[in-house]
């Protein structure tokens, strides 16, 4: 895997699909990978999973870039989602899912255009016999006509269609950021069910923040979720971890407690965080951030404790930029092909 040519997989070791078939069941518990989105690029990150690594040797790797999805040389992610060992990568004013593990891609085509502002979620639904996941894309949107209102529509890879939910579906009268927390009156986390296609609302530890301060959510091992706060009013920042959720849980099963305070100062810093990962039974935690520094953007990660913080990784953007470290489990899962649209017309035609 080179920086000069197209990244087929981000797994070092995993390249060899006979190995990835033999020990399928199991690399969800002991096989990890990592990946950094900066500057609208993709990274792969030597070690696999970032957090061992930290434990290990305390600093990091990158071993390549990624150039291509969908044959465009002109690569620029915003944003990335992760279910499963599938990503959902926004690229300019397109969806592009793709398995890193198998190399394979699809472009994603819109119903309606999409807009720098739509909120993308990438989930699942488990069919009744055999445990068959038909994965599927959330979208909430802005539409503008008498009054700007929130629609939410539905994209399913199988039948390779939009479907827009109906008026069951909440038109919400707050924003909510990319990390899930709504971000007015009250703080809650909104979760979707891709089954019953409903928005659950989870509680967060707080009411209240003050409008310095800084909330952003993790998950720990796909079995909890993580939320750093960033208390800038007291130079201070903190996790906090839930007891372990399921599919059905509900919110009144979620409960929070404080798991460690970290030993940053971020007063004065300049430093921007945007998300991180928590090793919960070392209690080490791995922060991205964007910094300003002399009229220099810069990408950053940090490694932090109880006691210290260590920068492990630094380079220069060309924006200032909300950098994201993930994490993921690879997989085999196969990304269902679209359905050619002649084909499709032809179904119409012959149904009666």
């Amino acid at each position: 895997m080179g920086t000069e040519n197209d990244m087929q997989t981000m797994v070092r070791f995993v390249r060899d699909r006979e190995f990835v078939e033999k020990n399928e069941k199991r690399l969800g518990q002991s096989v990890r990978e990592s990946i950094l989105l900066s500057d609208l690029k993709v990274y792969a990150i030597a070690g696999g999973d970032l957090l061992l690594q930290i434990n290990n040797n305390g600093s990091i790797e990158l071993t390549g870039k990624l150039t291509s999805l969908t044959g465009s040389k002109d690569l620029n992610i915003s944003e990335i989602f992760q279910c499963d060992g599938l990503m959902l990568c926004s690229v300019k004013s397109e969806l592009v899912v793709w398995n890193p593990c198998t190399g394979q891609t699809r472009s994603i085509k819109p119903r309606t255009c999409y807009c720098y502002d739509d909120a993308y979620a990438l989930g699942y639904t488990t069919s009744s016999s055999g445990g068959h996941r038909s994965y599927k894309i959330l979208r909430r949107y802005y539409s503008q006509n008498d009054k700007k209102v929130v629609l939410g529509e539905i994209y399913d890879l199988s039948s390779d269609s939009w479907r827009v939910l109906d008026d069951s579906f909440p038109l919400l009268g707050y924003s909510v950021n990319r990390n899930g927390i709504k971000v007015n009156d009250a703080f809650l986390i909104t979760k979707f069910d891709f089954t019953t296609e409903t928005l659950v609302r989870l509680p967060l530890p707080f009411q209240n923040l003050h409008p310095w301060d800084k909330a952003f959510l993790s998950v720990v091992r796909d079995e909890k979720i993580a939320l750093l706060h960033v208390l800038e009013t007291e130079r201070s920042m903190r996790i906090l971890v839930t007891n372990k959720i399921d599919d059905d849980d509900e919110a009144k099963d979620l409960s929070w407690r404080s798991d460690m305070a970290l030993g940053i100062d971020c007063y004065g810093s300049n430093m921007y965080f945007e998300s991180f990962l928590f090793d919960e039974e070392n209690k080490v935690a791995v922060l991205s951030c964007a910094a300003h520094l002399r009229r220099k953007f810069l990408t950053r990660i940090y490694v932090a404790d109880e006691y210290m913080y260590k920068q492990v990784y630094e380079a220069k953007t060309s924006t200032f930029d909300w950098p994201r470290i993930i994490t993921y489990a690879p997989s085999l899962v196969h990304i269902p092909k679209s359905t050619p649209k002649k084909r499709q017309k032809r179904q119409r035609l012959a149904s009666p």
